[in-house]
């Protein structure tokens, strides 16, 4: 059985601890999404490591990775991420600077074997002068979390339902976007239970920020440079939900120093505030929008991306011994100039482990950062 981090508050009458837990999963789980991007880049990896040989070269460039216009998506960083830590793996070097780079890009497609909805990943490999050196064969990702994670869809799913009916689900979000928004939360639906809301540190402390809709169906937020903010996520279920949050793609575990934790647990009823980036399980770096140059994603590789992607994905989890909920289906466990999220100063954030089974993905639900013209506070306290 694998295990895999998530985080849970524990109630006391003093104060609240947050609790990091270990997961073990089944098929279709937020873990075992976390593996199946490396598992398709690292058949990429290995076709241009013999390349490099080939070439007598033992470094490569990673460059952008890139999605069409219509998903407003800005998952590139995470896959070059991925894309260059399988690359290390392997014995190559990657730097800014070398003879090739490759570089790609990402969307939506429908398999035609499985007539499934997949992200394809397209890369190439180019000389200096931007030739093409060779094409490599297109990778696909299949699962849903990872998925939301890397198109920023928003979308509520029958955790019940069949794979064709939350393929579909999934298609129709991609296709017609639309996110409920209430107050300063964002939700997948009106009668979703799981929601988000982004919390924006002031002079008088952390202050929810509404967002608004483009007039394509997607959720905006504006949050200024230098500014940081928090995560906070809502779950109102009657189960306790396993969560997993990627910004720009990345998950929120990427710069930790325990590289197997993955999601959160929030127990049901309860909401938890994420304020930044896991480093261990006594501190954690502030979310802060900075220059790309600054932040945690030009820290792992470059991009060029102008819009930011929070997204934050639910499944249901419950104890090792326990039952799973009813509903859960058997057997289904489981740019230079923009701005990009940063690590800002350390925040006390103390974690455990613990162990849940996690379901299937119940809802996702993301919100791009500076689009929209002024930003919108409303009182608020400490996250």
């Amino acid at each position: 059985m694998l295990r895999y981090p998530t985080l849970r508050f524990i109630k006391t009458p003093i104060l609240f601890l947050a609790f990091l837990l270990a997961v073990s999963t089944f098929i279709s789980t937020p873990a075992y999404a976390a593996s199946d991007l490396n598992k398709e880049l690292a058949e990429m990896a290995k076709k241009i490591k013999l390349l490099l040989d080939q070439k007598g070269l033992e470094t490569i460039a990673v460059g952008d990775f890139t999605a069409p216009a219509k998903l407003a998506a800005s998952a590139g960083p995470a896959i070059a991420k991925c894309l260059a830590d399988e690359l290390k793996s392997l014995g190559v070097t990657v730097k800014r600077r070398a003879e090739l780079e490759v570089n790609g890009r990402y969307q939506d497609v429908d398999d035609k074997d499985t007539k499934l909805l997949a992200v394809q990943i397209k890369a190439h490999v180019v000389d200096h002068t931007g030739d093409e050196v060779m094409t490599l064969e297109p990778r696909a990702i299949f699962n849903i979390t990872t998925i939301a994670s890397l198109t920023g869809v928003t979308v509520a799913m029958p955790a019940d339902g069949t794979d064709k009916e939350r393929n579909d689900a999934l298609a129709d979000a991609l296709d017609k976007p639309e996110v409920h928004l209430a107050s300063t939360r964002l939700s997948a639906a009106t009668d979703s239970p799981y929601a988000i809301e982004v919390q924006v540190k002031s002079a008088e402390g952390y202050r929810p920020r509404a967002a608004s809709k483009d007039d394509d169906g997607l959720a905006f937020l504006k949050i200024r440079r230098s500014e940081l903010y928090a995560i906070k996520l809502i779950n109102d279920s009657p189960y306790d939900a396993a969560v997993t949050v990627t910004i720009d793609g990345l998950n929120i575990f990427a710069f930790s120093d325990n590289k197997s934790y993955t999601h959160y647990i929030v127990p049901s009823k309860q909401s938890l505030v994420v304020p930044g980036w896991h480093r261990t399980n006594q501190v954690s770096d502030a979310f802060q929008v900075t220059e790309y140059a600054k932040s945690a994603v030009a820290e792992a590789l470059p991009s060029s991306t102008t819009v930011g992607t929070i997204t934050a994905s639910f499944a249901a989890a419950w104890a090792k011994d326990a039952l799973p909920p009813d509903d859960e289906a058997p057997g289904k466990k489981g740019g230079r100039s923009g701005d990009a999220t940063g690590k800002g100063p350390p925040v006390d954030f103390k974690l455990v482990e613990v162990v849940r089974d996690v379901g299937r993905l119940r809802a996702s639900v993301s919100v791009r950062y500076n689009k929209d013209d002024d930003p919108k506070d409303l009182p608020g306290g400490k996250p």
